[in-house]
């Protein structure tokens, strides 16, 4: 039986969070979103000029949201709506209930067709912004602006939103599956309209 004595095991343990916490370090890269500060928001980014996300709005959140020239907000939340917060805005308000665990791609083109047909920027989020709001903006990232799956579950696991991959790992599967050229003759058969 080997004995560790107090020093010797304070060694291996520190050079087994040394080795944890050595992980890649990098800058965050500039064509992420970026944060949004000075709002009663938490979690809030400008994804680009049209896009904005974030957590929950409260009821202090939503004038500050249709100051900042937001005009509709997508609510990803399976059983809230912002009726209530939004109070007497003029924002339009969007709902698409999403199950976070059960996302589907038909979802998530029925949120790029909301995101598309916007009168002006708009906000999407969910409780915390991290998950379904993740999911959105990465296919946004994808279909509307190009960038590969890797890229956009890059940002969506690493940009600091509060992605829950032990919870929900069934999102990164659903971007790594998405059907690209499927989603993109679903959104344009609706310019045909």
């Amino acid at each position: 039986m080997t004995r560790f004595t107090t020093p010797a095991l304070y060694t291996v343990l520190l050079l087994a969070l040394s080795a944890i916490s050595h992980a890649e370090t990098r800058l965050r890269p500039d064509v992420w979103a970026t944060p949004v500060i000075g709002s009663e928001l938490d979690n809030f980014y400008r994804v680009d000029n049209y896009l904005y996300r974030s957590e929950q709005p409260g009821d202090e959140a939503f004038p500050q949201i249709a100051a900042f020239g937001i005009k509709e907000v997508l609510n990803l939340r399976e059983f809230h709506n912002d009726d209530d917060e939004a109070g007497e805005t003029s924002l339009t308000l969007h709902q698409l209930k999403l199950r976070t665990g059960k996302v589907t791609e038909d979802q998530l083109i029925e949120a790029l067709r909301i995101i598309r047909n916007s009168k002006g920027p708009l906000l999407v989020h969910c409780w915390h912004g991290s998950d379904r709001t993740g999911t959105v903006v990465a296919t946004y990232r994808i279909v509307e602006q190009g960038w590969s799956k890797q890229q956009a579950l890059d940002e969506m696991i690493n940009g600091g939103y509060g992605y829950h991959a032990a919870i929900f790992p069934n999102l990164v599967e659903l971007i790594k599956g998405l059907d690209v050229e499927r989603i993109k003759t679903a959104l344009s058969d609706d310019k045909s309209l």
